[in-house]
């Protein structure tokens, strides 16, 4: 897969962010192969739970001098951090927070600070994984394999409260309108509250307001269009970014890495099955 990149950053210094592949399914994704270079100070919405397949992960909070060095460790929403496997075979399940996994994740590891995680809670369902990404499994068993580690791991919390559901039926509309312009009055009257309820709302419900919630969406729909094979300002046109520099700077400020340094990451899903994960 070829895919033509539109960031110049770097230039022939750009390091690629590795080999391997992304998979995407409703609600997460899973990136997962070896690290070769590693991603600045950046935050996201979603949850990662970060796990060494083959060697060590390392994050750095932006106020400390020092790595801490991890089997596995999880990322909650919005916690800045950079991030270093170089040389380590990585998988990287992304998770959104208002899913019922997301939120028992939470609920077991805390969604202030990045917390290390025992391996040996889901031991199983992770050398699945292992053994499927050796294996060269299909995307479908890959993926499968990825969501039974989040299940796992989440299964272990107590039964956490579920997202309201006028929230989640938001979050579809905006789905379905990531190809062109959408306002918080028109969201708030599909799910009839009024625009300053549904902003209370949603902020409580999800964490961050309404345009970078959006923003989100619109970053992992470039993402997996991009993955697809489509050049990074096609992928930009179709998630109704302002123009592929719009698209970089986002992307840099949430995966920190430029969107030429996935250029080598295959994907194993189209944008039609994709949807918000890193």
């Amino acid at each position: 897969m070829r895919r033509s990149s539109n960031s110049a950053a770097g230039g022939a210094r750009l390091k690629r962010l590795g080999h391997g592949q992304i998979n995407f399914w409703r609600g997460g994704s899973l990136w997962i192969g070896l690290a070769t270079a590693g991603a600045d100070v950046h935050a996201h919405h979603a949850i990662q739970l970060c796990i060494g397949l083959k060697g060590a992960v390392r994050f750095r909070a932006p106020s400390a001098d020092r790595w801490t060095e991890y089997a596995a460790a999880l990322v909650p929403p919005h916690v800045p951090h950079a991030f270093d496997a170089e040389g380590s075979v990585v998988a990287n399940l992304f998770c959104e927070p208002e899913s019922v996994t997301g939120r028992l994740l939470l609920q077991r590891f805390g969604a202030r600070e990045i917390a290390a995680v025992e391996l040996r809670d889901a031991e199983g369902a992770v050398e699945r994984l292992r053994e499927c990404y050796a294996a060269g499994q299909p995307a479908e068993i890959l993926s499968d394999a990825a969501r039974g580690v989040l299940v796992t791991f989440a299964a272990a919390a107590e039964p956490a409260p579920p997202t309201d559901p006028r929230v989640l039926k938001a979050i579809a509309t905006i789905e379905q309108r990531l190809d062109r312009s959408v306002t918080l009055a028109e969201v708030a009257a599909s799910v009839h509250l009024s625009p300053s309820r549904f902003r209370h709302l949603f902020v409580a419900e999800t964490g961050v307001a309404f345009r970078p919630y959006v923003l989100w969406l619109r970053l992992q729909a470039a993402l997996a269009h991009a993955m697809s094979g489509e050049s990074w300002t096609a992928a930009a046109s179709h998630a109704n970014f302002a123009d592929s520099a719009h698209l970089t700077r986002t992307f840099k400020r949430m995966f920190g890495v430029v969107p030429a340094a996935l250029d080598g990451i295959q994907a194993a899903a189209t944008p039609a099955t994709a949807r918000a994960g890193a």
